[in-house]
Parts: structure tokens; sequence; C-alpha cells
């Protein structure tokens, strides 16, 4: 790793970093896959080493990262936004991300014991001196994490075992319509392929961002390649038939535009295995970048555009959806600024499943990511089976409905308090599938025995499907074994 001193001056500290990052990617197994917490804990030491090639300041002038001034315990990015709770941020080859808050493209880092963020652009009403007070509004830094932490690793025994591998899970304060319309979309889906259609919405409706160069470089990571089972080879469709959705009747994704696709019969031929690992670390573009469509400009979204876009049976709630809001007295905004401010919980809750494919679950989703209601657990898959596990095991064996999931959120509410659904979300990420696998053998959850379901999902039932318990990204059993 040591390089001559006289190599590593400011003046080259992007290569160098991207060098630290790449031996830090790489490890001494030239290209072999490392676990998160492994690669997380590589890429702090080469953070560690680019500080001290900069002469000790990491808020590197000339790259424009600054300092939000906020410790580990209280923001963790990896424990925050790859979580599923919002579908905007993407994770660049150097272990930062990108991601778009409004109308500001921004990249955040991790440090040791900060986070450092860089705006790329922002509204042109605005200015650079705004940048902190709108980063530090979506991440809800007014609320003290480190205090409700300790008030919960008092009141639950789990709590306090699994804070210390899972600091700064923080809830964000994302906006409404944005929130509400990306959980629409997760309903018995998966999380990858909700980031997919909250791209093409955005990229089809939204309103185009142009950050500046410093982004031309960067590339995303590219997801591992998962090797089929024999069941899914038999499956597999020829590369000519196209991409299709959950539903098997809808194979039309090629339709969309302004956002850049590639369908698998354009793919090249597949890249020798012994240089594939390195391929995928050097990741691909970022692509485009787009702010989230207000409603007005979903209004312009009918429900045959949607579906040539992929989005299934969830088009006519989507369109659906944003004519209801707009139809409010004083409109969606102030309708849904109104449900954050001055609307309990309950009844902020009931107020958005009126709305066309809007279940119980995706309320949830919507008050506790972005209406303040923070007592709101929702209820998914996970949540459900390590709250028989743990807090309501007279639960066991018996099916999730509307009405057991109120049980559920009832009795974490009664073990953490009013800020349970920032408790729950510590929980909730320990389940995930890459993080679970990194925890001590005694923390992880038990695997339960699945109920079988009465009825499967028709294809193209959006009415079917919506009476079950939706998902942020997690309720679906299938999503489950594909999560990650």
């Amino acid at each position: 790793h040591d390089t001559a001193p006289d190599t590593r001056v400011p003046s080259d500290a992007c290569m160098l970093r991207a060098v630290i990052a790449r031996i830090a990617t790489l490890g001494p197994f030239g290209g072999a896959r490392l676990s998160r917490t492994r690669h997380a804990r590589r890429r702090r030491i080469a953070l560690r080493g680019f500080t001290r090639a900069m002469g000790g300041n990491a808020r590197d002038e000339d790259s424009g990262w600054v300092s939000l001034g906020v410790g580990a315990k209280e923001l963790r990015l990896e424990n925050t936004l790859p979580t599923g709770q919002s579908f905007r941020w993407r994770e660049t080859t150097e272990g930062d991300y990108v991601g778009v808050i409004g109308q500001r493209v921004v990249s955040m880092r991790q440090a040791p014991d900060d986070v450092l963020y860089r705006v790329h652009c922002r509204p042109s009403s605005s200015s650079a001196s705004a940048d902190a007070a709108a980063i530090a509004d979506y991440f809800n830094l007014e609320v003290n994490l480190t205090a409700l932490s300790k008030q919960w690793a008092e009141a639950d025994e789990r709590f306090r075992r699994l804070e210390p591998f899972l600091p700064g899970c923080r809830m964000l304060r994302q906006d409404p319509a944005e929130c509400l319309f990306s959980f629409i979309c997760s309903s018995n889906n998966h999380i990858s392929r909700i980031h997919g259609m909250v791209e093409r919405l955005c990229a089809e409706y939204g309103t185009p961002l142009e950050p500046d160069d410093r982004l031309l470089s960067v590339r995303k990571v590219t997801p591992p390649k998962k090797t089929p089972t024999p069941k899914k080879q038999k499956q597999k469709r020829l590369p000519n038939e196209g991409v299709t959705d959950e539903n098997d009747k809808e194979r039309e994704e090629k339709g969309v535009s302004r956002l850049a696709t590639s369908p698998a019969s354009s793919a090249p031929p597949a890249t020798p295995t012994h240089l594939s690992s390195s391929l995928e670390t050097l990741g691909e573009p970022l692509g485009s970048f787009y702010a989230f469509p207000t409603t007005t400009q979903l209004l312009g979204a009918t429900e045959e555009r949607l579906r040539l876009l992929g989005f299934g049976y969830r088009a006519k709630f989507i369109a659906g959806a944003a004519a209801a809001l707009a139809a409010k007295e004083d409109g969606a905004d102030a309708y849904l600024l109104s449900l954050r401010e001055k609307t309990p919980y309950r009844e902020a809750q009931a107020a958005l499943t009126s709305l066309p494919g809007v279940g119980p679950k995706v309320a949830a989703c919507a008050c506790l990511f972005s209406l303040d209601k923070h007592a709101a657990v929702p209820v998914d898959t996970h949540v459900w089976q390590l709250a028989v596990e743990h807090y309501t095991p007279e639960l066991e064996g018996k099916s999730l409905t509307p009405k057991l999931m109120e049980k559920v959120e009832d009795a974490i509410v009664n073990v953490f308090g009013e800020y349970a659904g920032w408790a729950h979300n510590t929980l909730f990420v320990a389940e995930l599938a890459h993080v679970r696998a990194s925890l001590p053998e005694e923390l992880r959850t038990p695997p339960r025995a699945k109920v079988v379901k009465k009825e499967k999902r028709e294809a193209g039932s959006g009415a079917k499907a919506e009476s079950k318990p939706e998902s942020n990204a997690e309720s679906d059993p299938v999503a489950k074994k594909r999560k990650e």
C-alpha cells in the first residue's frame, strides 16, 4: 500500500483517493468479493489514509467536501440510505452515495466519526448557504438519536445487544409526495426493481437536473450477478422475448423514454469469469439525474403509458393517486403538509389509505419516512417475524392481517414509546440479509416456517394485490429471497 511521500500531493488527491479505494476494494485476493462489513472496514482505513495524505484535512476545499458535523452514533450512511427508506441513492465504487434531495444532486461520504457532503447542483433560487439546512432536514438531524438509543437500550434487551453493531440507523424526512408514490411502487416488489421503477418515473415526468463535472468519472456499484437455480434456468425465456415483469403479460419495458436501458437481447457476450469481478468492481456510469415529479407533473401520467414503462397493475394506482391528491381542496402539497403538521398518526394513516393503491403498510411507511409520525411501525415480513420471536409470541402461527399489524405496532410502541418507529428501524435493518449474516449467531432471528397462502397473486390483479399487506420491499416471500 505504501507510496513514496512525494507523490501524494494535494493536487493528486482525487487520483490518490481512487487508488486507495481500489486497493481497499480488491484487497490481497485480487478482486475477490468482500463482505459488506469487511469492505466498510477497509474503506474507513482507506479514508484515514486519504486524510493523512491531505495533511490531516478530510475537507478538501478543491473537491467541495463539507462536514455535516454529525457523529457515527447519529448517522451511518450504510445503515440508513440502502435500507429501503428511499430509492434515490446509488452507491459508488469509492464507497460514497450519490442521490437526489429535492432539486439537489448530492454526494455523501462516511468518515470515521463524521459525514461529509458535496452538492453538485441546486435550485436556481437557492445558494450554497442553504445546502446544509436542506441536508440536515432530510436526515432529521434535529432528533437526538444517541439519547433515544440509550433509552431504548434500557427498555429492551434485544435493542441493547444490537445497537453496538448497528449505530446511526436514522430515519429520513423525505418529501411526502415522493415518499408516497415511491411506496406505491413497492407493493409486492423487491428493492432493485423499485429503484428501477422510481428512476423511470423520475426520468419520464420529473425535471432534469444538471450536476457539475465532478460526477463524470464517478461510477456506481454493479450488483453481483447471481447464478440462477436449475429451476429458474429452465423457466428462463429466450433473449429476444424481451423484458418481463411479475405479471408475465407485460413485456413492454422497451418503451422507456428519456432513460437509457439495455435489453437482454443487446447484451454483449459473457465476460470470462476471471475478468468479471474486476469489471464489476469498476462499476458503471451513474446515468442522468432527475427531480422526483411533482403531483402536478404526475397528472400527465396515464395508466397506458405507465404500463408501457413496466409498472404493471401499479400504473392505475399511480395515476389514480395523483388525480385524487390534485383534487384536494387546497391542492396536493397543502394536503400532505397538513397531514404532517396537524394530523395524528392513525388519522393520517386512514386518510392515506383512501387513496388508490395505498393500504395500511404503504400509509405507515409514508407516515414514518415523511410525515413526522415517529411512532409509526410499518409491519412487513421481517418485522412480523422479529415481533413474533421477540415481542408478540402469542401471534405465532397466525397470518399477517391489517388487524394483527396494529397489534404488532402497539406491542412495539409499548416497549419503545413515542419514537418506536425509529427504534423499530434498527430491529428491521438487523433482519436484512446482508446485515443479518454479519451479526453474531446469537443475535440472528431464527427463520420461521412459511405460512402457506390461501390465494396466489394472479397476473394483472391489482385489487387482489392491494388487499394483501404491502411492503417497503420485504412483504412478498419471493421478494425476501431476492433481497439484496
